[in-house]
C-alpha cells in the first residue's frame, strides 16, 4: 500500500514552486491563497520538514523541496500527457505525427488526402522537428527520423533506404557540358546539406573522384532548401530520388551522373513500444507500407519487417 501525502498538498506545493508565488499558483488552481497556504503546510507537517523558505517578498526551496518539485513537476506532466491521450481517444482518434521537416512537405502531405479517405475518423496532427522524442513525455503518437534504427527504449518501423542521386537543373547541365564526373567536379558548384556533410565525400569516393575534393558550395539546413536551390542553378545537389520525383517528371531538374549512392542510414516510423497495438498506430503503419509499395518506381524497396511481424515483437530495433 502506498504512503502518499494528499494529492490537494501534492498541487498546491508544485504550483507554488513553479511560479515561485502563492499568489498565482492559487489563481491556477482557482482556489484563495490561504488554502494554498493551508495545504503547503499540511504538507509540509506530514513529510516532517520544510520545503519552502518565506523571505518576503519570494519564496524559496529548500534542498528537500527542490528534489519533491523535481519529481512530482516531471510525474504530473506524465500524467497530463497520458489524459491528453485519453481525451483523445474519447474524441474520436486524433493522430499526431512528428516528421522531419522534408519528409513531412514532399512525402507524407501531397499522400495524407488518401489516408483521410481511408481513415475519415481520424484527425491527424502534423509537426517537425530532428530532434529526439520522448513519448513518455510528449504528446506524440508517432515520429518519422532518419537513422540506422538504433533508437533505444523505443519501436521502429523502417520505411525506405535513401537512394541519393546527383541533380541540377537543366540549364545549368548545359552549360557543364556534360554528366558531372570525376574530372569535371567544380567544389564550388556542390551545394551543401549542412547535417548531411558526409554524404558528397561518399559520392565522391564512389564515382572515383579525387580525394582531396572537398565541396564549397552554398550550404542549406533542409533538403526543401537544397531543392529549391538545385531548381534555381545554383549548383549541383545530392538529393534523395523520392524526394525529387516532382521535379524529375517536369523536369526542372535532371539527373546529373549516373553514379547513385545508397546510405546505411534510411528513414523510420519511431512509437513507443507498449503502444504496438494501438488502432490508430496499426491504421498508420498498414497505410505507410501501401504507398511505399506504390510508390516502388521511384523508391528503392527497403527490407521493412511485415505488420505481424512487427506487432509480436515486444521490442524492436531495426
Amino acid at each position: 500500500m502506498r504512503h502518499l501525502p494528499s494529492l490537494s498538498g501534492l498541487r498546491s506545493f508544485e504550483a507554488t514552486a513553479r511560479h515561485a508565488s502563492m499568489t498565482k499558483a492559487a489563481e491556477e488552481l482557482g482556489v484563495t491563497q490561504g488554502a494554498i497556504s493551508r495545504a503547503v503546510q499540511a504538507l509540509e507537517a506530514d513529510l516532517g520538514c520544510p520545503l519552502l523558505r518565506r523571505s518576503r517578498p519570494k519564496l524559496f526551496l529548500t534542498e528537500i523541496g527542490h528534489l519533491l518539485y523535481s519529481e512530482i513537476n516531471h510525474s504530473f506532466d506524465r500524467v497530463a500527457v497520458v489524459i491528453g491521450r485519453v481525451r483523445e481517444q474519447q474524441r474520436g482518434g486524433q493522430l499526431a505525427i512528428n516528421s522531419l521537416p522534408t519528409f513531412a512537405a514532399r512525402y507524407l502531405i501531397p499522400r495524407l488526402p488518401r489516408f483521410q479517405a481511408r481513415h475519415p475518423e481520424m484527425q491527424v496532427d502534423l509537426t517537425t522537428s530532428e530532434n529526439r522524442i520522448d513519448f513518455a513525455v510528449e504528446s506524440i503518437d508517432v515520429a518519422i527520423r532518419y537513422g540506422l534504427g538504433n533508437w533505444s527504449q523505443t519501436a521502429s518501423m523502417r520505411l525506405m533506404d535513401e537512394e541519393l542521386v546527383a541533380v541540377c537543373a537543366p540549364e545549368l547541365l548545359a552549360r557543364h557540358g556534360g554528366e558531372l564526373g570525376p574530372g569535371t567536379i567544380d567544389p564550388r558548384q556542390l551545394l551543401r546539406h549542412t547535417t548531411r556533410m558526409a554524404a558528397w565525400d561518399e559520392w565522391l569516393k564512389a564515382a572515383g573522384a579525387d580525394a582531396s575534393i572537398e565541396p564549397r558550395g552554398p550550404g542549406f539546413e533542409h533538403f526543401f532548401m537544397v531543392i529549391e536551390a538545385a531548381v534555381s542553378g545554383m549548383g549541383f545537389a545530392l538529393l534523395p530520388r523520392f524526394l525529387i520525383a516532382r521535379e524529375l517528371a517536369d523536369g526542372s531538374l535532371v539527373i546529373a551522373s549516373r553514379q547513385e549512392l545508397l546510405r546505411q542510414q534510411a528513414y523510420y516510423l519511431l512509437f513507443a513500444t507498449e503502444r504496438r497495438f494501438d488502432p490508430k498506430i496499426v491504421a498508420l503503419i498498414r497505410w505507410l507500407k501501401d504507398e511505399v509499395a506504390l510508390d516502388q518506381g521511384a523508391v528503392r524497396p527497403s527490407a521493412a519487417p511485415s505488420l505481424p511481424a512487427l506487432l509480436r515483437a515486444p521490442h524492436r530495433e531495426c
